[in-house]
């Protein structure tokens, strides 16, 4: 005990920048690199009888973006007859065989007896007996800044890879993780963390803090940052697994008002239909004030809960309500899905008014055919003053509203027409998966090029570089752009090898002056490819129009072909709040969609070759987009178009009308 306390002081002494000054004399800098290095050896030699190496063969090549790997991994024994616990990373590609070889050699098939999808964790099962099971470190004992070993078991038996770094923090990813400054990397994934005594502090796993799902914290590996499930987390955990059940997040379905983690209002702006909040009782307008006896106050500290159950498990919420006495108390059982979120639909397009000019109500520049706008008797021209007793002062308000029913419940409207209040009732509708053969076009005052010039506004066909970036684009505003207006943006997206600025402009120039709609296309560093890394370039394209032009933000969308709709989607899905559309044409989305939003609806525009066989194999893939209640228009172009070629004119009419109408309410 006495040699390990003075050896801790000693590498603390070196972690601090100590100088040699400050040491014992009798201790001199290279005998503590000599502990330093003995330290970290033994640490891994204590843990190393218990890291395995995992084999995979067969399965899945690609796992959305992500190539899956092909190399060995790392993983930890548990229990001494046989149990192994590894990182869920590991088997994405959902191999057909598993191969585990112990430090000894020896070799044995391993079978998936379950995977934690919240934690990522895998738990295998081998048949052999009398296996060494490490040590775990005691919760109380873990603290940020101790030493953190990184171990991995790969192409060495003898020995396992070893990565040094500290613990730089704790309960990272909502209350699940150690964070290490180790590099981390595929190869020691689902191997252990351990501390300098060769204690397991837990097991290696890519997260995110934003992103979920299989490949979530993968692109951060070798960063300096990476992420451990702590051993005492994994132990409660295995029993659960060990029954051969999954383990799912668990889902409760409230969205709270408010932006941001840091945010203080803790109103249900939504209860989601069908979820474990409606069925227990919750309502929106409810006020959380306690999770699980724990008093909330930040949307951060609500995460920090949640995040860290499993569906099954049972959550109490307790909530003040207006007209109540006293706070609430309610039980929900978390689920593993929910009903795919689906805004009700009332069938307007809203008069775009000019930026200065004050109106009462929502001007009704068109009523969709067989809307319930339309049943209901609304009729274009009419100003709506009120949606369930509420007034309407602007469009946002309104799509505010009914975005928070569903589809077949009941509103009631107040509306002037001819200066006269009608009232009416309207049952809401699904968003029709059909664009208007018709829909005429809103008339924006025209400018001469002079008034624009005099502005310093450039407009028409032009080329320019990202200020302080050597990344270039090239953007079309109409001749008549009037600054008062909103415009849509058409952010365009080229297909790899072909920036296509000809045919877009050429094809799509007099649809945009009719619809009011400015171009903007980026191009790829490389043109032949587009890299996920230039995201943040198009992001920024995006905005700096938005601060040259008025761009109105529902109605922003990506448009493009081929083989360009694979980082149209990425976009898309990255930046939600935004985008609001994606249309593409012989092109398809690879990986099923995220959640949608109800926060950032999103509209989704197929026109494919109905020639081309590879076309027909989509269907499955466009009807579970359809499921999960994305709004999508589904085109066949059944003319002599070869497969492959950008849509003629009408097709592309078609899309200008869908892009004018997604600010539909």
């Amino acid at each position: 005990m006495r040699r390990h306390l003075i050896l801790s002081l000693l590498l603390f002494w070196i972690a601090c920048g100590l100088g040699s000054s400050l040491l014992p004399a009798q201790a001199p800098a290279s005998d503590l690199e000599s502990l330093e290095e003995r330290a970290f050896k033994q640490a891994a030699a204590l843990m190393n009888p218990s890291i395995v190496r995992i084999e995979t063969v067969g399965g899945q090549d690609r796992v959305g973006k992500l190539i899956t790997g092909t190399g060995p991994t790392s993983g930890v024994v548990v229990s001494r007859d046989g149990l192994i616990i590894s990182s869920a990373f590991n088997f994405i590609g959902k191999p057909s065989s598993i191969l585990v070889t112990l430090p000894d050699g020896r070799r044995f098939p391993a079978v998936v007896v379950a995977t934690d999808h919240l934690r990522m964790l895998t738990l295998l099962k081998i048949e052999a007996d009398n296996l060494p099971i490490p040590t775990a470190v005691p919760e109380k004992d873990l603290q940020v800044g101790m030493w953190s070993i990184a171990l991995g078991r790969t192409f060495e038996l003898d020995q396992p890879s070893i990565s040094v770094g500290i613990v730089s923090a704790l309960e990272r990813i909502w209350g699940k993780a150690i964070q290490t400054d180790a590099k981390i990397s595929p190869i020691n994934y689902g191997g252990p963390l351990v501390d300098i005594q060769g204690r397991l502090m837990g097991i290696l796993v890519p997260l995110s803090p934003g992103a979920t799902g299989e490949t979530a914290g993968v692109e951060w590996y070798d960063s300096g940052i990476g992420f451990a499930i702590p051993m005492t987390d994994v132990l409660k955990v295995i029993p659960r697994l060990n029954t051969g059940k999954d383990l799912h997040p668990g889902l409760l379905g409230i969205t709270l008002s408010g932006k941001g983690d840091l945010s203080t209002e803790m109103n249900l702006d939504r209860v989601r239909y069908g979820s474990p909040a409606q069925e227990a009782g919750l309502k929106a307008g409810d006020t959380l004030i306690k999770l699980n006896d724990k008093l909330v106050a930040l949307h951060s500290e609500v995460k920090s809960v949640l995040m860290s159950l499993y569906a099954g498990d049972t959550v109490s919420l307790t909530v003040t309500r207006e007209g109540a006495k006293e706070p609430l108390t309610f039980k929900a059982t978390l689920t593993e899905k929910l009903v795919p979120f689906e805004s009700g639909f009332l069938g307007i397009l809203p008069v775009r008014e000019a930026q200065n000019q004050t109106t009462t109500g929502v001007g009704v520049r068109y009523v969709i055919p067989d809307s319930a706008a339309q049943k209901a008797g609304v009729k274009a021209k009419d100003r709506i003053l009120e949606f369930n007793q509420q007034k309407v002062t602007s469009a946002e308000m309104l799509a505010f509203l009914v975005n928070h029913l569903r589809p077949e419940d009941q509103a009631s409207l107040l509306i002037s027409r001819d200066e006269k209040p009608v009232k009416m009732d309207v049952k809401l509708q699904k968003t029709p998966g059909a664009v208007p053969a018709e829909i005429p076009t809103q008339a924006i005052p025209s400018r001469t090029a002079q008034e624009n010039k005099t502005q310093k506004i450039k407009v028409g066909h032009y080329k320019e570089k990202l200020p302080g970036s050597d990344s270039s684009y090239w953007a079309y505003v109409p001749e008549n752009y009037h600054p008062d207006y909103e415009y849509g943006l058409m952010v365009w997206i080229h297909p790899p090898g072909n920036t296509m600025e000809s045919t877009i402009f050429n094809e799509w120039k007099s649809i945009c002056e009719q619809r009011g709609i400015i171009i903007v296309g980026p191009a790829a560093e490389d043109v032949i490819r587009w890299n996920r890394d230039e995201t943040e370039f198009v992001e920024a394209v995006v905005k700096s129009m938005q601060q040259r032009y008025d761009i109105d933000p529902t109605r922003i969308f990506l448009l493009s072909h081929a083989d360009g709709a694979d980082f149209a989607f990425d976009l898309a899905f990255k930046y939600r709040e935004l985008f609001r559309g994606v249309a593409v044409t012989e092109g398809s989305l690879k990986s099923r969609p995220p959640e949608t939003d109800p926060d950032y609806p999103l509209s989704l525009y197929f026109a494919l070759n109905a020639h081309n066989p590879l076309n027909q194999l989509l269907q499955p893939r466009l009807d579970l987009i359809r499921e999960m209640n994305y709004p999508t228009v589904f085109q066949l172009i059944k003319n002599d178009q070869q497969p492959g070629e950008y849509p003629e004119k009408p097709f592309l009419e078609e899309i200008g009308r869908w892009a004018d109408s997604l600010d539909r309410i």
